[in-house]
């Protein structure tokens, strides 16, 4: 693997500033200002008032496995994108096509914001994680959430202010290889009587530059080279994206509380990819210099209402109604250029696309006694969605080469019912059991394929434990048990072909949906130790397996002489693996006054699917292990700093006899340091992605004619952050 010319001295800078920031450290350490009492370390860390248990104590005493993050570890890194601190998280990992847990992407990971589903094409990145209160992550399903969860759960729950008065506002500026992008959020909020009230809102507008390179080879059935070709690309982008996050809550006397609480957001992407292709055997692709220009503006619209009351002393009952509208115009242009140079194809594409859903939920809770819960409800809602496509070919004279003019529209419907039934069996044993059934309804058409009707449904019995060996031990162990699914999503049930713009071949092919996919079904697993030390601090080993039955593939065949993928069921697979867990004080293990935190991850994953020849017959891309390491020190009240470490292992996945891809691992390091000026200021200095890795991917194709392989990669760029806080 070539390494960009460039990346030695980027290197040799990122290092000078990661050692500044540690000098500045050690000068942090020197300020006459004594360190905090190992009493008041968790408050003074990041000035959070803390007002309730600890993310331990409430983990320790769930009788369903969830993971909490807090407010303090989400801005510990000042990060500028919610990706960047999932990937801290354990069991989680972030990479170019999305988010994965347990190494599995796409639809078998459920992302919720309030509990409510994020809909197909939104970005997590789109939410600034300065509007995130907590971020829960569920191994192993509940009733009262879907069940759509093959990998996991994430939810992400939005902040939720209740200090009778707070004006906060924070300023910043990075920088990423694209030039200096500023940032800015506001946080204001209230309380008078029986009305609370808070507004957060973030505003970013960051820029990126990279380099990239694709190698394209070809040979025949004897090992002859048909053709080898590099082609250079240069990507300019910037994002900008504006969030408010509004909340009212109303407390109507002793029994009744009633909320309302919204997001609001724009974002707007835009960039160019101009490529270059240099032949250096064999003949060029079809149009060996182009350029692509991409135009996306995202509006999202989510509003809940919720009412909690109290009936008699030991009932409650609680119900949402909840609206979200999203919506996506694109207008992406394809500049074509033949071998002589000649200008050739002018592709233009709009698309537009809407997805509109309203949902209705509710929960009775009845209190058998003070050691038993028992909750029923509901879970409904109705979703539409239609996208319209126009994609416009012709010549450099402005002949007509084709039009595309398509719809697609789709409507579902879904209704689950739960129960769950939480209950302290024992002084040393918790059991959690849980049944929901879940049924949808799909109708998905366009105008070419007529309407597609799909109608399916699942009963997910759950079950979970918690055990103590003693009333006085620091240990418990945890033992869950549920059946989960993952539905096809509606475009995937099209049969429609997504064209590529150049150099279609097995390992560049267009993309066509199935509307024969069935959903995948899912039994698992999951046992997990855990071992609590100090006031915060844990260790957790777990272990979970999981069989999938109908798992989906993907087919790779030829088509009217073009290489087409489509996805389809293709019996069953197992996959299993370890999640190692710990974060703790030093001062926890050690007799010292230095306030020191650690935390580390670590997770293995190993999968198989039957009707795929081994080796390395990966389900899904699944990432074969991941992990990260953190640091924070907090030197005196007035200083403190943190470094993270995070690696995600890459390797060859199989995704059939003949086809096969493969990924570098990829090694993240972070560093940031905060400075409190004084009573109502900080300053924050953060430098992100330090080691400025190289990523890589091939994909490869060989059958009895020959072979054709595809490498990308990719150069990464550090970046700079600066942010000065202040309380009005």
């Amino acid at each position: 693997m070539q390494t960009h010319p460039t990346a030695p001295p980027r290197r040799t800078l990122a290092a000078s500033l990661a050692l500044g920031i540690s000098l500045l450290a050690g000068t942090g350490h020197a300020q006459p200002a004594e360190p905090p009492a190992r009493e008041t370390r968790a408050t003074d860390l990041q000035a959070v008032k803390v007002t309730g248990p600890s993310a331990a104590v409430l983990r320790r005493d769930d009788p369903t496995l969830r993971v909490s993050i807090g407010r303090e570890d989400i801005l510990r890194h000042h990060d500028d994108r919610l990706g960047s601190v999932l990937r801290r998280l354990p069991g989680v990992t972030v990479t170019a096509d999305g988010i994965r847990m347990r190494g599995l992407g796409g639809d078998y990971v459920q992302i919720l914001i309030d509990g409510d589903p994020a809909p197909a094409g939104f970005s997590i990145d789109s939410i600034s994680p300065e509007l995130v209160e907590r971020i829960e992550i569920l191994p192993t399903a509940v009733a009262e959430y879907s069940t759509r969860s093959i990998a996991g759960t994430i939810n992400i729950v939005l902040r939720r202010t209740g200090e009778a008065r707070q004006r906060t506002l924070k300023l910043g500026a990075a920088q990423l290889g694209g030039g200096i992008a500023p940032a800015a959020t506001v946080l204001l909020s209230g309380k008078q009587q029986g009305l609370a009230w808070s507004v957060s809102g973030a505003a970013s507008a960051p820029k990126e530059r990279r380099a990239a390179t694709i190698d394209d080879q070809a040979s025949d059935a004897l090992g002859a080279v048909l053709y080898q070709r590099r082609t250079r690309e240069r990507y300019d982008g910037q994002t900008s994206t504006f969030n408010v996050a509004p909340k009212l809550t109303w407390t109507l006397g002793e029994r009744d509380e009633v909320s309302w609480q919204s997001l609001l957001q724009y974002r707007k992407e835009a960039w160019t990819r101009d490529r270059n292709e240099a032949v250096r055997e064999g003949g060029p692709s079809e149009y060996p210099r182009n350029r692509w220009i991409n135009d996306a503006r995202t509006w999202t619209a989510k509003s809940d209402g919720q009412w909690k009351r109290r009936i008699g002393d030991d009932d409650t009952l609680e119900m949402k109604l909840g609206v979200m509208h999203f919506s996506r115009d694109i207008d992406f242009a394809f500049l074509g250029f033949a071998p002589a140079g000649d200008f050739a194809l002018d592709r233009s594409v709009r698309t537009r696309a809407t997805h509109t859903a309203y949902s209705s939920t509710g929960k009775y809770i009845s209190g058998v006694s003070e050691r038993h819960d028992l909750a029923f409800g509901w879970d409904g809602g109705y979703t539409g969605r239609n996208e319209h496509r126009v994609q416009r070919d012709q010549s450099a004279d402005g002949r007509p080469l084709g039009l595309i003019d398509d719809d697609y529209q789709a409507d579902i419907r879904r209704l689950a019912l739960f129960a769950q039934d939480q209950w302290r069996t024992s002084p040393r044993l918790q059991t959690y059991l849980g049944l929901r059934w879940e049924g949808l309804e799909t109708a998905v058409g366009s105008r070419i394929t007529g309407t597609l009707h799909n109608r399916s449904s699942v009963l997910s019995p759950i079950a979970q434990w918690v055990f103590k060996p003693s009333l006085s031990s620091k240990d418990q162990f945890r033992l869950g048990l549920a059946r989960t699914f993952s539905a096809p999503q509606p475009w995937q049930l099209l049969p429609r072909r997504y064209s590529v713009n150049n150099s279609n071949g097995p390992t560049n092919p267009d993309q066509q949906g199935n509307p024969a996919l069935r959903p995948e079904i899912a039994w698992g697993l999951d046992a997990s130790y855990e071992h609590y030390i100090g006031k915060d601090g844990l260790v957790s080993l777990g272990a979970y397996a999981r069989r999938i039955d109908d798992v989906i593939l993907r087919l790779l065949y030829v088509q009217d002489g073009l290489w087409t993928t489509t996805p389809y069921n293709a019996g069953r697979a197992h996959t299993h693996g370890l999640t190692l867990d710990a974060r703790f004080a030093l001062a926890d293990l050690l007799p010292t006054e230095a306030d020191v935190q650690f935390t580390a991850n670590l997770t293995r994953n190993v999968s198989r699917v039957a009707s795929v020849p081994g080796p390395d017959n990966r389900l899904a891309d699944q990432t074969p292990l991941s992990g990260n390491v953190g640091l924070h020190w907090q030197a005196s009240k007035r200083f403190s700093s943190s470094v993270d470490y995070s690696y995600s292992g890459g390797g060859t996945n199989r995704l059939s006899a003949e086809w096969t891809r493969a990924s570098t691992p990829e090694r993240t390091l972070d560093v940031a340091a905060d400075w409190r000026l004084d009573d109502a200021s900080r300053l924050n200095l953060s430098l992100s992605n330090v080691l400025q890795q190289r990523q890589g991917s091939r994909t490869l194709y060989r059958d009895a004619d020959g072979a054709a392989s595809r490498y990308t990669g990719s150069d990464s760029r550090m970046g700079i952050k600066v942010q000065y806080e202040r309380t009005l």
